[in-house]
């Protein structure tokens, strides 16, 4: 999966959020860095800053693996993505 479609599946998965009323936004923030932080928070982790996509992905993906017991080592940036699209019904 290419960038722009990584950040097309996160944008869309922020819109769910939303929708779930788990995120709201506020003026200025993308669905996308709503979507990210949110995960981040959740996970209670630091988002880390200056970083290109798919280290930050792959951040979340160690956190899925230590902290919900999934049956993966590792995850890639791909399947972190799709874990959190299955996870909150995203299209």
């Amino acid at each position: 999966m290419n960038e722009t479609y990584r950040l097309q599946k996160i944008r869309n998965l922020g819109v769910r959020l939303q929708e779930l009323e788990l995120v709201s936004l506020t003026p200025g923030k993308s669905y996308t860095s709503a979507a990210l932080n949110f995960l981040f928070a959740d996970h209670e982790l630091e988002r880390p800053a200056g970083v290109p996509l798919e280290h930050t992905l792959k951040t979340l993906g160690a956190a899925i693996v230590s902290k919900r017991k999934v049956r993966f080592a590792t995850l890639d940036a791909d399947a972190v993505i799709d874990f959190f699209c299955r996870l909150y019904r995203v299209h």
